[in-house]
């Protein structure tokens, strides 16, 4: 690629790029807003590579529109906003900014190859009468930001050295559209703050150093019940733990002659409450920069409100977040009694919840200032009793005098609390839109005035903790189920055949733990077996209960007429009767102890053998069990030779999301020619372990897409 010097030593141009870049990077350095950016770009852009049209879109607040910011004159002396271009569509600006590539279009055909037809927004720029096009993406930190435009009325776009001059420029063009909305953002904070400052100020006042406060503060009065304030008094109001950063903060002030700010809670005659602060040091000679600070002038703002809503929305999306990683039981009990500590700010939370079926008493999981777990069983108590306590809206003590108008039967708890220290209460129920699950109690020792907000806020937390309780209660019930299930699906060993070596891996879909593939053996009169391997489409529970009754009628319908003809169309009957929608797929086989071989598929993939060389037999492929159309007549009739192997798999072992079946039958096949002449126990799991990474010795295996049932055979 040319370097800069190359673009500098370019003989027909008549500008220096590297002189328009070095004045384009000044300009953007002292560039204020976006428009002051824009306009510098454009303006480079037009001399160097002598543009017929150019122009920045800039992506919209929401991330999917690119705005386009259009020059008035061409003097590019203002910009207005262009038609809006969505992110998806197909224009070459959008696909800049998706690809982050460079959209190079040398002429007008190729604009119509790549992006079709001209629809509203190309045909715009076939309008205004250029030939060839440039679409550079702005990338600032990682991040887009818009796109660098620019049409020409030749065709051919730019060549290699244009190129490297137009990617620089959008370089510099990204960075200073993104440090210039950077500004612009701060000048509106800084507005909204003096804003809010003038209209919402709970009092504005001067202090002296040594001295303290030297005005009125109405305001301050008002809020702690005193009679005034002056000097050092309004420290006694302020929280213990927040007064040695204030005064920090002063000193600071002092020693840089900056403004001090903090936010502290201030003791109200209803309880604490956040006071926010500003105060600007006043320098008794503001030529000298080593003038003494004489005087602070300052403002306070009550906002409380403000940071009670932010408190409460981080403390449920704290809540959230640990409860959507939490995928156990106990583990989401602890997300909610650390949730109800650290984002809350209770000392002591106490969940009393009927565990459901199977469990004889309710349990009290509470969580104290060690945040450690402690549970007990509480069989004195019903959840009658909870539902009485907190009833559909919670219930809010105060003080000892709150605790008497509990029931009498809990009332014992409260005043253990609050001997402890705790002086009000909330009891919050826990109800999922199908049943009470039991209660939430919070013990605070310092709580603010809790008012309908708060209740609110508190019912909202309640409700949120109740559903994931309810879910992951269910969850585990599931998880039973699915345990009994398993185990009774689960297939036993596979029968001894003295002419046979068999071996066999099953390895279940990520997070299932009983699958809808197996495979197995059926002893069958005159020393042959059935060799048979079936797939339910699906996975989990569903797949596992079809994939039972379909193996039950296997059986069945070998012991009644093995062949495989009558067995296949038995099932098609089986399935018409039952009105089964579930894709079943079967490979079965008839194996004499000669190697005489009778092999039929319903829909699967034909098997792997070494007889004749490693190579797939060629069964009739045939079409999935119960769907019309195959009257089951193709049946491949070969002999094996004495010592083959025969190898049968689901499709979990070949396709993948990132694995083609096709891919895949030729990965298993170059594999299988590696172990063809070994034992099945070492040909299948060294199949497993190559494909999909199961380690077959142990009991931990890979996360797969698919279930994956392999099953081996050697003749003796």
């Amino acid at each position: 690629m040319d370097t800069p010097a190359a673009l500098e030593s370019a003989t027909d141009r008549p500008v220096q790029p590297l002189g328009l870049l070095q004045r384009t990077a000044a300009e953007l350095a002292a560039a204020l807003d976006v428009r002051d950016a824009v306009t510098a770009v454009l303006r480079t852009g037009r001399d160097v590579l002598r543009t017929n049209t150019c122009g920045i879109a800039l992506l919209d607040e929401t991330g999917t529109v690119l705005v386009p910011q259009v020059p008035h004159d061409g003097d590019l002396a203002g910009l207005g906003v262009g038609r809006e271009v969505p992110l998806d569509s197909a224009t070459p600006s959008a696909e800049a900014a998706r690809t982050r590539q460079p959209v190079l279009l040398r002429d007008r055909a190729e604009l119509v190859t790549r992006f079709g037809a001209p629809q509203a927004l190309n045909a715009s720029v076939l309008d205004l009468g250029e030939n060839s096009w440039a679409m550079y993406p702005l990338v600032a930190r990682g991040r887009v930001v818009g796109v660098l435009r620019f049409g020409f009325a030749r065709e051919g776009s730019l060549d290699a050295q244009e190129q490297v001059f137009a990617a620089t420029l959008a370089g510099q063009c990204a960075l200073a559209v993104e440090r210039a909305r950077l500004l612009e953002d701060a000048r509106r904070s800084a507005h909204r703050y003096r804003t809010l400052a003038e209209v919402g100020s709970l009092d504005v006042f001067t202090a002296r150093p040594g001295v303290g406060i030297t005005s009125e503060m109405p305001g301050w009065a008002a809020l702690t019940g005193r009679e005034s304030v002056s000097g050092t008094e309004w420290q006694s109001d302020v929280h213990p733990d927040d007064l040695p950063g204030v005064l920090e903060d002063f000193y600071a002030s002092v020693r840089d002659r900056t403004p001090a700010r903090f936010r502290v809670r201030v003791r109200g005659t209803t309880g604490w409450r956040w006071i926010a602060a500003v105060a600007v040091p006043v320098v008794a000679d503001p030529t000298d920069p080593d003038s003494e600070v004489v005087e602070w002038v300052g403002s306070l703002d009550d906002v409380t409100d403000r940071v009670r809503a932010r408190r409460r929305t981080r403390a449920l999306n704290d809540l959230t977040a640990a409860l959507a990683a939490a995928s156990t039981y106990p583990q989401v009990l602890d997300a909610v009694l650390h949730a109800c500590h650290e984002g809350v700010g209770a000392v002591r939370a106490t969940l009393t919840v009927d565990e459901g079926p199977g469990e004889v008493a309710l349990r009290v999981h509470r969580m104290l200032g060690d945040r450690t777990r402690r549970s007990e069983d509480v069989p004195h108590l019903r959840l009658d009793d909870l539902v009485e306590v907190a009833g559909e809206r919670g219930v809010f003590p105060v003080g000892r005098a709150g605790i008497e108008d509990l029931p009498a039967g809990v009332r014992p708890f409260f005043h253990a609390a609050a001997d402890g220290g705790e002086t009000s209460w909330a009891v919050l129920p826990l109800a999922s839109r199908t049943r009470w699950l039991g209660t939430l109690t919070l013990g605070f020792t310092d709580a603010e005035a809790l008012d309908a907000d708060d209740h609110e806020f508190f019912l909202a937390f309640a409700r949120q903790v109740a559903g994931a309780l309810d879910r992951m209660q269910l969850l585990q019930q599931q998880r039973a189920t699915a345990d009994v299930l398993a185990d009774a699906l689960r297939p036993g060993p596979l029968p001894h055949v003295p002419w046979l070596s068999t071996h066999r891996v099953a390895v279940t879909s990520a997070g299932v733990e009983v699958g809808g593939d197996w495979a197995e053996i059926i002893p069958l009169p005159g020393e042959r077996v059935a060799v048979v391997l079936g797939d339910v489409m699906g996975r989990g529970a569903r797949a596992a209960t079809v994939m039972g009754e379909v193996r039950t009628q296997v059986r069945t319908l070998a012991l009644v007429d093995p062949h495989p003809t009558a067995v296949l169309r038995g099932l098609d009957a089986l399935a018409a009767a039952g009105g089964a929608e579930d894709l079943v797929t079967i490979f079965y086989a008839v194996l004499a102890r000669d190697g005489h071989l009778l092999a039929a598929s319903a829909g699967h993939l034909p098997p792997l053998t070494c007889s004749g060389g490693p190579h797939y037999l060629d069964v009739p492929p045939g079409v999935p069990v119960g769907v019309e159309g195959d009257e089951r007549t193709e049946v491949l009739d070969v002999r094996l030779e004495a010592g083959s192997a025969l190898v049968v798999f689901s499709d979990g072992l070949v396709e993948t999301r990132e694995r083609s079946l096709t891919q895949g039958l030729a990965e298993v096949l170059g594999h299988f020619r590696d172990t063809a002449h070994g034992e099945p126990d070492e040909i299948v799991p060294t199949l497993v372990r190559r494909m999909v990474g199961e380690d077959p010795a142990g009991t931990d295996t890979t996360l797969v897409d698919d279930d994956v049932t392999v099953l081996g055979l050697r003749l003796r």
